[in-house]
């Protein structure tokens, strides 16, 4: 008996592998039984793929695509799993370049499983397989094995120390334990309901603490139930079919064609064979498409007078907008005019009013008159700019104005520009203020400092003419005035 994993890889010359597969083939090996009812579990980005059943012989071949997280687990009733975690990412130029490489070969051993033993190292996967970039290979990541291979040695050997402690008789009770819940499995996926039962059962026997069969057991009679109830579907469908065909006649007759329809539709979906639910559905369309068509033409006329009321309304908003657009072309606006004469004739009322106004428009802006009021604009305007630039905030306010005087283009963002330049006006001017008023306060406090009260007095008042609600100033006045007013005349003798 094997003392380690038997796990590992080989490298074969023949090329199995395409551009968009990577070949993973080997056997699965069953301590001491055959693998038939083995089974390979293909779990692809965590999602089940296939699940492969293994021959007696234990041989199986693999092609994974590329690109992928692929999850192999190898299982078989009564046996330990085994899991293979496998990733195909190989970058786009390996594969352009060198799309081949050699199968991966993978010996597979399962123990059975064993009473009384830790097999929780089994949760986690046995081997980590991925794209070498460096070895242009794939290759198993030799430190995790290193990490889980004293902790699976130990278990196995645990395992075969207690299968050696249970004798032959104890194995062969494992085997035929297992025997019966993979004929059970076999039988219940051939939807034997009772074959499954009966070796399930009989598996309980030999191990009566496996909770999981008990409620194999009772999935399988439940669906032994459901086939049994399937049988008497069809008498109830007979009946059904009956009940539905008098309430459909029923409403017939109370001319709810929709209802009786949809019972009749009830009625031909059953699995009865009979005609008359057919033939009256056909008699119920012909009758709901007379009273559509009589529908539509009054859904016709209504339509019309939508269509009336929409052309009033088109015309309203017409008008409209002509009379913003003729208000433009009267104050030379003849941008604003242009885009809302260009608005009204795409609204397609058929008027060429718009279309006239449009080339009245183009003539004007295209006239030498007009470009040489333009030219004087932009002249304007580019002054106006050159002073911002250069802080001449009053001289660009000046042409800006003038700009506008010649002609209303760009009236806004003109206006805007005057805006920001008396912002920056008033910003200058009060930058002004501050400084002069920094300078008051400097003289006042250096007098003040000095007890030259008359002379603070006199700055501190001057503070205050700038900025008249101070309250520094106000209060060192006040200072000054009470020093003042406690002078009391001396008499000194020299």
């Amino acid at each position: 008996m094997k003392k380690q994993i038997l796990l590992g890889l080989a490298i074969c010359l023949s090329h199995l592998l395409s551009a968009q597969s990577l070949n993973i083939n080997g056997t699965l090996v069953i301590e001491n039984a055959s693998s038939e009812g083995a089974r390979i579990v293909i779990l692809r980005n965590n999602i089940e793929l296939e699940r492969k059943e293994i021959s007696k012989r234990g041989r199986f071949d693999l092609k994974l695509g590329t690109g992928a997280d692929y999850r192999l687990s190898f299982e078989k009733d009564g046996y330990i799993t085994k899991i293979v975690n496998i990733n195909t990412d190989v970058p786009d130029e390996i594969i352009q370049t060198n799309p081949d490489f050699p199968p991966v070969k993978l010996i597979v051993t399962l123990l059975p499983q064993v009473e009384g033993v830790d097999i929780s190292i089994f949760e986690q996967a046995i081997a980590n397989l991925s794209y070498n970039y460096e070895l242009d290979d794939f290759t198993f990541d030799k430190e995790y094995a290193e990490k889980i291979k004293g902790r699976i040695a130990k278990t196995e050997q645990e395992i075969r120390k207690a299968l050696a402690q249970r004798g032959s008789e104890a194995l062969a009770r494992e085997q035929l334990f297992t025997d019966l819940c993979t004929k059970g499995e076999n039988a219940f996926n051939r939807k034997q309901w009772q074959d499954a039962i009966a070796n399930w059962q009989k598996a309980l026997e030999i191990k009566p603490d496996k909770k999981e069969l008990e409620e194999k057991i009772a999935i399988a009679q439940k669906e032994n139930e459901r086939e049994q109830a399937e049988k008497s579907i069809a008498a109830q469908n007979a009946r059904t079919y009956k009940m539905l065909i008098t309430s459909g006649d029923s409403l017939f007759a109370l001319k709810d064609y929709t209802a009786a329809k949809e019972k009749f539709t009830m009625a031909k979906d059953l699995p009865v064979a009979d005609k008359y639910p057919l033939q009256k559905i056909a008699e119920i369309d012909a009758i709901i498409t007379k009273a559509e068509s009589d529908k539509q033409k009054q859904e016709e006329a209504a339509r019309r007078q939508q269509e009336e009321r929409q052309k009033a309304e088109l015309m309203s908003r017409y008008n409209q907008i002509i009379a913003e657009a003729d208000a433009a072309f009267k104050t030379e606006s003849y941008a604003i005019a242009r885009t809302h004469y260009t608005e009204a004739d795409q609204l397609n009322t058929g008027e060429t009013y718009p279309k006239n106004r449009i080339k009245e428009i183009d003539n004007i802006l295209n006239s030498a008159k007009y470009q040489q009021r333009l030219a004087e604009f932009n002249h304007n305007k580019e002054l106006a700019e050159n002073a911002l630039a250069e802080k001449n905030y009053a001289g660009a306010k000046v042409y800006y104005e003038k700009a506008a005087s010649i002609l209303p283009i760009d009236k806004e963002e003109i206006q805007k520009k005057i805006a920001e330049v008396n912002k920056l006006i008033e910003a200058e001017q009060l930058a002004l203020r501050n400084k002069e008023y920094q300078e008051q306060i400097q003289k006042a406090d250096k007098a003040y400092k000095e007890k030259s009260y008359a002379i603070a007095k006199f700055y501190y008042q001057k503070a205050l003419e700038i900025k008249k609600d101070d309250k520094y100033a106000k209060e060192k006045l006040n200072e000054v005035e009470k020093q003042i007013n406690a002078r009391t005349e001396k008499t000194v003798e020299l």
